[in-house]
């Protein structure tokens, strides 16, 4: 069969041109084709083209920037429209399209297309009818994945995609599909498709036995290199809608901010329950050039409606076992010989019945001062000086106390030999106290004393031997306590700890000190601090074991922990046990253990048990109470990750929740922002988690 190749051009002039009358084949935005069969009606100024069709856009620069693949098309000389009836590919810098039909207008770069078929960025659209212009595409009755396989794993499913081929795509009115199981849906998935990943979409759904069921939705926005943004939405069967947000921003050594706050109103409730906490650290400009100081200003807030608000919502937070409201506010500046800090700090704990906050104590406002050492005309001692001044509220005092102290400490190094320092010290305390309380008169108190190290260093280890000496003088006096029933003794004691490291992995250390105050009698085992030791062992780097006891001569033990674990960050055992004096009878006892269940498998688990044994001589069963037990499943699906969590402690949390991360929607880096945020505000946030 004869094959057909001409050039068509789409230039202005090219619709005036007659039928066989081409203008010039370079300068000029055109399309060239070639095919098995080409026919021109003259009257419609249209060529229709069939068998193997290929067109091509070129650019005036003579450059291919589009391809058209199909059997049967329709090129029109006075509309500038291409029209194909049937099957078709484009190709382009962008991707490639199949559609079943459509049609494209070269003069306004705009088309439509039937049933179309978009690959770019590794993901795959579908729309119902797609229409697009020079730089964006509009998908209705739409889909997305990244799974190649017919049918695909998985897939959204969108009433309308917008999608800017190598900036960005958004989806509305999605529902996640597993094959053809629908599993939750989607108000809006938002992806850049450049330049990392700055908005991730995350869902979390879940039951648990106080809520029912929900799903956790959050949104993290990556603004820019300092600052990422976070919009929580929630939805929970039995209590209502929740909403809240987080924001991070990081300038480094200028400003470090974490701020977040979640509000719900619970179904049936008046009042809407919240919390919100966070902190900053600010490094203020110099006020003028001459200045040499650095002023910091920096603070800290964890403010809830009621105490039970974390336990409920935020199963993850260490505060929901633990809550309370704190705040702190602090201005700093910093010098070659000085510290000056002025602060205000509260706090307020749970009453007894769990439903409101109570007065703990506070300091506002608050002055410190410290220097570092310093010489006195040219004495061979280094001098230092540090103290403070408040007004302060401490728990369970319903009066504000107005109080101070400062410390003058002249200290000198002195080299005995190689492996010997001695280290004394001699120091003068003046204590202040201003009385706010009617019939209570200031007092002033002042304390001296000293005290010495005696450090004996080598390549094993160290040893310590310790001296320290206070004695108090009379209220509003310069003069001896000695008259007072403890002799003005406050303090007189030695001390020593040995520390020994053989190898690098292994260390023990070994410390007490011995109290010899004469104002009282009393036993050897009374005077004897409590004996601690410490042992490490660590032969691989993924074994470990600690071992740490603390134990008094006079009453037994005072608190014992061990811990030990073995193994990968994915195959691994731990476990621990602690014991303390204020519950002698009570042993928590704490398990964990990951695994995959065999060799190659894509499922792999952490489970957590945790246990208190109470006993009063001898082991049963009954003595052992749970208290908090869970499991983790992680499943890796060839287009998306699923984690599923199963958690029950004390407190009345049942509940259950997982994550999926699509592929499409993980980022393609590390993220340092939220590596450091976790570093300094959220500690106990695994890696990966974006919320408590």
């Amino acid at each position: 069969m004869k094959r057909t190749i001409l050039l068509l051009f789409l230039a202005a002039c090219a619709a005036d041109a007659a039928a066989y009358d081409l203008p010039s084949s370079t300068g000029a935005h055109r399309v060239r084709f070639e095919a098995d069969e080409a026919k021109f009606n003259e009257d419609t100024r249209v060529i229709n083209l069939k068998g193997n069709v290929k067109l091509e856009e070129v650019s005036p620069e003579d450059k291919v920037v589009k391809i058209i693949r199909a059997m049967d098309l329709s090129v029109s000389m006075a509309s500038r429209t291409v029209v194909s009836p049937s099957d078709f590919v484009i190709d382009d810098d962008t991707g490639s399209v199949y559609g079943k039909s459509g049609s494209m207008d070269y003069g306004g770069q705009t088309g439509r297309i039937n049933n179309g078929r978009f690959t770019h960025s590794n993901f795959i659209f579908r729309g119902r009818t797609v229409t697009f212009d020079h730089a964006d595409y509009t998908y209705k009755k739409a889909s997305i994945t990244s799974c190649e396989e017919e049918p695909a794993h998985y897939q959204l499913r969108a009433s309308r995609i917008f999608l800017a081929p190598g900036r960005y795509f958004l989806a509305y009115n999605t529902v996640f599909f597993v094959g053809k199981v629908p599993v939750f849906y989607f108000p809006v998935v938002y992806k850049p498709l450049s330049g990392g990943t700055p908005f991730v979409s995350i869902f979390r759904p879940g039951y648990d036995q106080r809520n029912g069921f929900f799903i956790k939705s959050t949104y993290v926005y990556r603004v820019n290199r300092e600052t990422r943004a976070k919009v929580f939405l929630d939805y929970f069967d039995r209590r209502g809608i929740g909403m809240g947000g987080e924001v991070d921003f990081q300038r480094v050594e200028k400003n470090i901010t974490n701020l977040s706050f979640y509000r719900i109103r619970e179904y049936g409730s008046d009042s809407a329950r919240w919390g919100a906490n966070g902190g900053y650290w600010h490094r203020l400009n110099r006020f003028n050039e001459s200045d040499p100081s650095q002023y910091y200003s920096q603070g800290y807030f964890r403010l809830l409606s009621d105490p039970r608000v974390n336990n409920d919502f935020f199963r993850s937070n260490p505060f929901a076992v633990s809550p309370d409201e704190q705040a702190s506010l602090a201005l700093t500046r910093q010098t070659s010989y000085t510290l000056t800090r002025v602060s205000a700090y509260g706090r307020e704990t749970r009453s007894s019945d769990m439903t409101k906050f109570q007065k703990a104590n506070s300091s506002i406002p608050r002055l410190d001062f410290n220097t570092v050492p310093f010489r006195v005309l040219r004495l061979p001692v280094l001098n230092s000086f540090g103290g403070y001044f408040e007004n302060a509220r401490d728990e369970g005092q319903p009066f504000i106390q107005q109080r101070g102290k400062g410390t003058w400490t002249v200290s000198k190094s002195l080299p005995m030999s190689r492996s010997v320092i001695l280290s004394p010290s001699v120091f003068y305390d003046q204590s202040l106290f201003i009385s706010t309380v009617p019939r209570k008169t200031d007092t002033w108190t002042g304390r001296y004393g000293g005290g010495a190290t005696l450090r004996y260093d080598r390549s094993w280890g160290s040893l310590d031997l310790g001296y320290s000496y206070t004695q108090r003088l009379k209220n509003n006096k310069f003069a001896s306590a000695a008259g007072a029933p403890d002799k003005g003794q406050e303090t007189h004691s030695l001390s020593s700890q040995l520390f020994v490291m053989p190898r690098f992995n292994t260390y023990y250390k070994l410390s007490t000190s011995y109290d010899l105050r004469d104002y009282f009698t009393d036993s050897f085992s009374r005077r004897l601090a409590p004996i601690t030791g410490e042992i490490y062992y660590g032969p691989k780097p993924n074994m470990e074991f600690f071992v740490s006891e603390t134990y008094s001569l006079h009453s037994g033990t005072r608190s014992f922990v061990t811990h030990g674990s073995i193994g990968d960050s994915i195959n691994y055992i731990g476990g621990g046990i602690a014991n303390y004096s204020n519950a002698p009878h009570d042993w928590i006892v704490s398990n964990t253990l990951g695994f995959r269940p065999w060799k190659g498998s894509q499922w792999r688990a952490e489970t957590v048990v945790r246990s208190r044994l109470v006993s009063q001589g001898g082991f049963k069963f009954s003595d052992v109470k749970l208290f908090e037990k869970g499991i983790t499943l992680y499943r890796d699906f060839h287009d998306f990750h699923t984690r599923w969590n199963f958690r029950e402690r004390s407190g009345g949390v049942r509940e259950f929740f997982f994550y999926i991360t699509l592929k499409l929607n993980e980022p393609k880096r590390v993220d340092d922002l939220d590596q450091k945020s976790r570093e300094f505000w959220h500690p106990w946030r695994q890696e990966g988690e974006v919320r408590d």
